[in-house]
């Protein structure tokens, strides 16, 4: 069984990013422009609970350093086991005055607590969710290098229509700034049962229309996420 994997999202992915939609800071979290997506694997022997309550701390220290919203989500199936964060924000400056009062506040550094550690800076593209969904199904897209940037962007434009319709409501996010050059879609739904008709609507429409589609996937990956903070 791999390790469990945790994604601090303080900025992605914005849009997953309200899927990792917003629920208390809704008006500020629609300006935002950017969202900061982060993974935490956690360590061979490591307590999850322990981890969790560390990163609900953190996610909450994020907020009051100056990030307009946070959030936790929890693996519940898929390739990495673990935790999802996310924070937004609404440009550069505003990271700026953020890392440098963070800094200023950080004192005697503290023994690393988890495993393998990235983070991703992603703009928000397309936003339709508007709370934190109770679960979301979290989706990357990487597409083949011998397209040029357009061609990737009207393929993620595809594929997203394709789960909107689906899910009712996703949220679809591009790189910025990171080690992984992709898109990222986020897509909401209540309960089991409610997932299983939302997939069932998005392999219709994938049946009816993009079965013969060339759309180029080099590589995919896909998550099944609850609900702890936002």
């Amino acid at each position: 069984m791999r390790n469990c994997k945790l994604l601090l999202i303080a900025g992605f992915l914005a849009g997953f990013y309200p899927a990792f939609g917003d629920h208390h800071g809704e008006a500020k979290v629609d300006q935002s422009h950017y969202v900061l997506h982060s993974t935490f694997e956690i360590a061979p022997g490591q307590n999850p609970d322990d981890l969790k309550e560390e990163l609900v701390a953190y996610q909450t220290s994020q907020e009051a350093n100056g990030f307009n919203n946070c959030g936790l989500y929890q693996h519940e199936y898929g390739s990495a086991r673990g935790f999802y964060g996310f924070c937004y924000f609404d440009d550069f400056a505003q990271l700026d005055a953020i890392m440098k009062k963070s800094e200023a506040a950080t004192s005697a550094s503290e023994p690393q607590t988890f495993a393998h550690h990235t983070d991703n800076i992603l703009e928000i593209q397309q936003r339709q969710l508007k709370a934190s969904p109770e679960r979301v199904a979290h989706m990357v897209w990487r597409f083949g290098s011998n397209l040029t940037m357009n061609e990737r962007q009207a393929r993620a434009d595809r594929l997203f229509d394709v789960f909107s319709r689906g899910f009712g409501a996703c949220n679809l996010y591009h790189h910025a700034w990171g080690s992984d050059l992709g898109h990222y879609m986020t897509c909401g739904y209540k309960d089991y049962t409610d997932f299983g008709k939302k997939y069932d609507a998005v392999n219709k429409i994938m049946g009816d229309e993009l079965m013969d589609a060339n759309l180029d996937i080099f590589e995919h990956s896909d998550e099944l996420l609850v609900k702890v903070m936002d």
